[in-house]
């Protein structure tokens, strides 16, 4: 499975880049898809605990939960982060969920 959860803020001291180097400051074409589809995975794992957003440290979330469609997966934040910060995930992964539609 591909994990598009790679990010310093998911995993520190893993080596990946920080989260905030994808955020783009204008939307994007399909964001809207992208992020209905990553809210829409199948949950895998969750947990109680509480998720806030890096950036203004507000609650977004009461869990954490990797979600996937068998191909990816993902933090259940990552839709958020889209939707919110404008986050560019991999050409590959949104190539993928534009040819599901």
């Amino acid at each position: 499975m591909i994990s598009l959860s790679k990010y310093d803020e998911f995993g520190p001291g893993m080596g990946f880049p920080s989260i905030k180097e994808s955020f783009s400051k204008d939307p994007y074409p399909n964001k809207d898809i992208i992020v209905n589809y990553l809210k829409n995975g199948k949950v895998g794992i969750s947990a109680g605990s509480v998720v806030r957003d890096i950036i203004t440290d507000e609650k977004i979330a009461n869990y954490k939960t990797i979600m996937s469609d068998g191909k990816y997966s993902w933090n259940n934040s990552i839709a958020y982060y889209v939707e919110n910060y404008n986050l560019r995930l991999p050409r590959e992964f949104e190539e993928h969920v534009l040819s599901k539609i």
